[in-house]
């Protein structure tokens, strides 16, 4: 399906996806669809996460020095992909306290959890004590890019997100150069909203 990267493969059959999922729903955990988390939130189609994983590192080598920004935990899955792949310093942002709280105790099941610091705030303002980040990853549909979020990339950083343009959804990739930014459209895509709490 256009997944080339074997570390981003290996990571998704590494994570067992069923741990975070909600217990009724276990039966399709490993469908290839996203399935209601409740609270409005949902746990993105596992194509999907693997979409956005292997844009996110591009053809660059993925390593452990890297600073990663994840906007939007919910249950905790894309944070444990990200961890799978050897990563040691990932920040994941929750704006709803049950599913941050969630998150938290999915990864600790895995034992995915010692190298992510969750954070329960407003995703729209990212971190900047922790910027700049060499890759920041949203998991939830702003209807434009955060301003702080651009701010907080580094040069050579790359950010993957869905955009709501009036409606209808796409997938984006925005590089960071020392000229500015580089953005391109990949594809349709489909993820909840993003939230401004301001």
């Amino acid at each position: 399906m256009g997944i080339t990267r074997a570390e981003v493969l290996a990571a998704m059959s590494a994570v067992p996806r069923h741990v975070f999922v909600e217990e009724a729903l276990r039966s399709h955990a490993y469908d290839d669809m996203s399935l209601p988390l409740g609270l409005g939130q949902t746990i993105s189609q596992p194509y999907t996460v693997a979409v956005m994983t292997q844009l996110l590192f591009d053809k660059r080598p993925i390593n452990n020095k890297l600073r990663i920004l994840e906007i939007g935990t919910g249950c905790g899955y894309q944070t444990a992909i990200l961890q799978a792949l050897g990563l040691r310093d990932i920040y994941s942002i929750e704006r709803l306290r049950p599913l941050h709280e969630r998150a938290k105790q999915n990864l600790r099941a895995v034992r995915l959890l010692a190298h992510a610091r969750l954070v329960c705030g407003d995703g729209y303002l990212g971190l900047a004590q922790e910027a700049p980040f060499d890759g920041i990853i949203l998991t939830a549909a702003p209807k434009e890019v955060p301003l702080p979020l651009l701010q907080q990339m580094s040069v050579g950083g790359r950010m993957v997100l869905p955009l709501d343009e009036g409606g209808v959804q796409f997938l984006w990739v925005i590089d960071k150069t020392a000229e500015g930014f580089q953005e391109t459209c990949v594809q349709q895509t489909l993820f909840v909203p993003l939230v401004n709490d301001n």
